[in-house]
């Protein structure tokens, strides 16, 4: 081996300078992508119950009435059939739980939850968007809403929430 010979790659140093640097750019961007995913999952939630509000409108002035069965309406959303609260027939998607009716109460014709995760069934943990016949939004927060979910609602519903 001669004493000329020079040795090429990086350092300790510039190895960890360098991890570093990564661990810094993930954690402020990191908290932000959360941000821009529940947005985006708000915006779905929210499409949906209004898709499902002016379904059930059509609904009623077809039939006289609104219903209580999200099969009758003429709207679809991949997922399987459960029943929600009392025996209301539901369409249980990857994120969301979509309801014709809200809580089984009379006077709401739209609801849509979010789910905790894929074993939630009930939708009842983290928030629920809700519209009245008269067109009124309702937002129900959970336990489990963030912060900035509950912020997200609260927005939607301009403070018509209930907190449970």
């Amino acid at each position: 081996m001669s004493l000329n010979q020079s040795f090429k790659g990086f350092t300790l140093i510039e190895l960890l300078v360098v991890v570093l640097i990564i661990g810094i750019l993930a954690a402020v961007a990191l908290p932000q992508y959360e941000k821009a995913v529940e947005k985006a999952r708000m915006t779905e939630a929210i499409t949906a119950v209004e898709a499902i509000a002016k379904a059930n409108h059509l609904y009623y002035m077809a039939n006289g009435s609104y219903t209580r069965d999200i099969r009758d309406l003429d709207i679809s959303y991949e997922g399987q059939d459960g029943l929600y609260g009392n025996g209301v027939p539901v369409k249980v998607g990857q994120d969301f739980i979509f309801v014709s009716t809200a809580w089984g109460l009379p006077g709401y014709i739209a609801l849509v939850s979010r789910r905790k995760d894929k074993n939630d069934t009930s939708g009842e943990r983290v928030y629920s968007l809700a519209i009245k016949q008269n067109g009124e939004r309702m937002c129900a927060l959970y336990s489990l809403a963030t912060d900035y979910q509950r912020q997200l609602c609260q927005e939607w519903s301009a403070g018509n929430t209930l907190n449970w």
